[in-house]
Parts: C-alpha cells; sequence; structure tokens
C-alpha cells in the first residue's frame, strides 16, 4: 500500500463521506506509471472489511479519481436507482459486452451530477479537462471512412460522457472529435438530447433518463445494423413508486414476461417484472416449476409493496 498526500478538498470529501458513512474510508494506492491521461477505469471503489475501499490505478489525477469514486458512492445515500444483473445470455463474452455498456450508460446519466459537484468543489480545472480530452484521444481510435467498425459502440458511450463532461465548455472539443469521429459524435449528440429532454435530479427523473437512454442506444444499434442489446430487458433498475402505486394490484403496474435468457444464479428459465409504463426490468421473478399458472395469478392479485417485500426486492419512493 501506497500513501499520498491528498489534497484539503479531496479530505474534506473524505470527511463527507465518513459523516453518512462511519465505518471510515481507506484509500489504496496501487503502484503505478502515470499514464498522463484521464481514464474513470484509474480507480474503483468498493466494500471492504465494512470499509469503504478506494483503489487508484493511476495518479495523473488522483485528487480527481478519488473525489469521483467517493461522490458516485454518496449518490447512493441520495436514492439513487441502482442497477442489477440477474440474467445471463449465456455467453460470457456476450454477458460482459451488455454489463459494460450498460453500466457506462448508467454511469453517464449519475455523472450529470457527478461532474457538476467536481467542477463546483475545483477538482475540474483547464488542466485536467485537456486530460480528460487526451484520455479520449488515448484510447479511441479514429472512425474509418465509409463503414462501421467494432469500435462504434466504445466511441458513442465515450462521446456522449464528454458531452456530460465538457458541458458548456464543448467549443473547447467539439472541433476535434467531430474531425476524428463524426459518425459517433453525431449519435452520441442525439443520445444527449434524448437523456437530458427532462430533469435528472429526483430518483424517479433519474430512472426514467436511464430508461430512455437504454432505449435509445438500442435503437441506434439497430440503425447502425448492430446487435441489439436489448438492455431494458437485460438489467434489472430500481424501480421508484409513489404510495399510490404500491398500493395498486401488481397486475395493474407490472407484467411478468419469459426472456430467452436465464437468471444467472440458478441458470434456470427466467421470467422478469416489466415496468407496464416503460417496459424495464425492475425484478426478476424465481422459476415456478410446479403449478406456474397459479403461482403467477396468485402473485398477480398482491398489492405491489407485498410482492416486492416478498420477492426482496428494493424499492424507492417517490
Amino acid at each position: 500500500m501506497n500513501e499520498m498526500k491528498l489534497s484539503p478538498a479531496t479530505e474534506a470529501l473524505i470527511k463527507q463521506v465518513e459523516e453518512k458513512f462511519p465505518a471510515g474510508v481507506q484509500i489504496e494506492v496501487k503502484p503505478n506509471d502515470p499514464v498522463g491521461y484521464l481514464r474513470h477505469d484509474q480507480a474503483q471503489h468498493y466494500l471492504h472489511g465494512g470499509k469503504l475501499k478506494v483503489e487508484v490505478y493511476d495518479t495523473t489525477a488522483a485528487d480527481y479519481t478519488i473525489a469521483h469514486e467517493l461522490l458516485h458512492f454518496l449518490l447512493m445515500f441520495e436514492q439513487t436507482p441502482q442497477v442489477a444483473f440477474n440474467l445471463t445470455t449465456g455467453e460470457v463474452e456476450r454477458d460482459h459486452k451488455f454489463m459494460l455498456a450498460g453500466v457506462d450508460l448508467y454511469d453517464t446519466v449519475l455523472h450529470t451530477k457527478v461532474y457538476a459537484r467536481q467542477r463546483e468543489l475545483g477538482f475540474v480545472t483547464p488542466e485536467l479537462e485537456g486530460l480528460y480530452l487526451k484520455g479520449i484521444l488515448a484510447v479511441l481510435k479514429p472512425e474509418p471512412k465509409d463503414k462501421r467498425d467494432e469500435w462504434m459502440v466504445l466511441r458513442t458511450v465515450t462521446l456522449l460522457d464528454a458531452l456530460v463532461f465538457f458541458a458548456d465548455k464543448l467549443e473547447i472539443v467539439l472541433p476535434k472529435l467531430t474531425e476524428l469521429y463524426p459518425v459517433s459524435l453525431a449519435a452520441a449528440q442525439k443520445l444527449f438530447a434524448v437523456m437530458t429532454e427532462k430533469k435528472l435530479e429526483t430518483a424517479f427523473e433519474i430512472r426514467r433518463g436511464v430508461v430512455r437512454l437504454w432505449k435509445a442506444f438500442d435503437e441506434q444499434l439497430v440503425t447502425w445494423h448492430l446487435l441489439s442489446m436489448q438492455l431494458n430487458d437485460f438489467i434489472t433498475l430500481t424501480p421508484v413508486l409513489s404510495a399510490r402505486q404500491l398500493r395498486l394490484e401488481t397486475s395493474v403496474l407490472f407484467e411478468f414476461y419469459h426472456t430467452p435468457w436465464q437468471d444467472n444464479l440458478h441458470f434456470k428459465s427466467a421470467y422478469i417484472g416489466r415496468f407496464k409504463v416503460d417496459g424495464q426490468n425492475s425484478f426478476v421473478l424465481p422459476n415456478f416449476e410446479k403449478d406456474q399458472a397459479e403461482k403467477f395469478k396468485e402473485l398477480y392479485a398482491l398489492p405491489v409493496r407485498e410482492l416486492l417485500e416478498r420477492l426482496g426486492v428494493e424499492y424507492l419512493t417517490r
């Protein structure tokens, strides 16, 4: 474990986290040679031994990177919908691709809050903006002319996040991005418009934005004649419901849909609970090997709150 001196702003943010999470924060810096650009895979956070552990893999912009992880963690205390992966396509590599794309898009919605907060706290400077742009150019190959390649998804997801990061400073980067990635940038701009067409403040609004973005992303894949990821079915997203909705019969709000995939716990045939309003996977049902029709009839008749609590499904209220 390596020790490093953190900025006063980072130390203050750690204290803020510890006020909400008294178990404490542990920062661990892995030995590394800084790459000289910024990417969000340069750190991760998780719970370890009861503490929040932040592992830093690159110290190019360590204070910014640590602050980014801490702010993501703090969002959990602000009633932020969470993603879960309860299904498998049966192909590990395919699952991994779907999960990466889904989480990157989900994180980009959250970044509308995280980046704004980092700017408020002074973590984003002109130099830092340069490192972020340099990270894009280091990772993304220029688009080939007149054809699509296997990098289209990564380009589009990365550029969408850049539109959120640079916010009202897009004139700094748009000329270069347009030159290198014209098709992907146009797609990212379309996704950005879909994502931000309504506010992204409350848990309900965040969830709605994620659902819209996943749908629009899949539509873009189809436009490019690429494999649809069906992210709204593949990924479970925390439902956000009103007190009135929680009292309604399950059949009013949800439909049980048989997926072509299996649950990833028992590897058996899977059903998802789709929210009727938007078709989003809100929970995965256990496999009923006997009397399935009767079981579904019984569950459909339950009040929504009782069903979710019986299944152990986390939900948020609006």
